[in-house]
């Protein structure tokens, strides 16, 4: 069969001069395939060369990590001998008093985990189809400690979150600052309003970080987590309310799964 040609034409712009060449069909297809395999190339070589580097800062970032455990488990370490002296020092003392007196010893590491696995992790997922003008999710990483409940005798309108002093409180959802102020229950206490019915309350902080009126977005740092008001302990307390009734943020209609991790 006879070979099939293509002719390649060029004109340049406002001249009559032109520039042609006649390839054969085979020629031109290999030299489009070539093309495409090169780009295909190029696109596969920066997509791997961005996984390498993006796991080579992950493996930065997990051995920086791994140094830092070190370093706190030689502080624990030096921290349990430590305790151990003590509880020799005060055995001998209280041998020599006379006095009937036993320190208590630590708990195993499996009772220790145990009862951190019974306790409510405050933390909770927030779908992405939920409207961030509405509060979703919990505002700070913690231990629930005390539930919502109506009941008279223990009437707690929100949850108590247990946390470090000093933790950060983030707004569960966008809206305007409607009250910042000392409360002589809440103590520290920051009231956020989503809407015209809807308003979330965070209690007993060391420090607030907003002033009223001013709007905040989803996840902005409100707060840090504080032991003010009637508060045996450091922790957060967090409410919900709807038409100025409190509901339960553990059981949040705005809350699409309504699931806790």
């Amino acid at each position: 069969m006879p070979t099939k040609y293509v002719t390649v034409m060029l004109i340049p712009d406002g001249t009559e001069s032109r520039n042609q060449w006649r390839l054969p069909q085979w020629l031109l297809k290999l030299i489009v395939g070539g093309i495409i395999v090169i780009l295909v190339g190029i696109v596969l070589f920066f997509s791997f060369y961005g996984g390498v580097l993006s796991r080579a800062a992950m493996t930065e970032k997990v051995q920086a990590e791994n140094e830092a455990l070190k370093r706190y488990r030689y502080k624990v370490q030096l921290l349990e001998e430590n305790l151990n002296e003590a509880r020799e020092v005060v055995r001998r003392l209280t041998k020599l008093a006379g006095v009937d007196y036993e320190f208590p010893q630590m708990p195993s590491d499996s009772t220790i985990f145990a009862q951190l696995n019974e306790k409510a992790l405050a933390v909770m997922t927030r779908p992405i189809s939920a409207d961030y003008s509405l509060p979703v999710g919990l505002p700070i990483e913690g231990f629930v400690s005390q539930k919502f409940t109506l009941e008279d005798d223990h009437y707690h309108p929100g949850i108590d979150i247990v946390c470090a002093e000093g933790s950060p409180v983030m707004a569960t959802g966008s809206g305007l600052v409607e009250y910042v102020g000392f409360d002589s229950l809440y103590g520290n206490l920051v009231v956020l309003r989503h809407n015209d019915t809807v308003t979330s309350m965070y209690g007993h902080n060391q420090k607030v970080l907003v002033s009223p009126g001013q709007p905040v977005l989803v996840g902005s740092r409100i707060a840090l987590s504080g032991n003010t008001g009637q508060s045996t302990a450091p922790h957060l307390h967090y409410e919900i309310r709807i038409h100025d009734e409190p509901i339960n943020p553990l059981d949040n209609p705005y809350d699409e799964k309504n699931k806790r991790q």
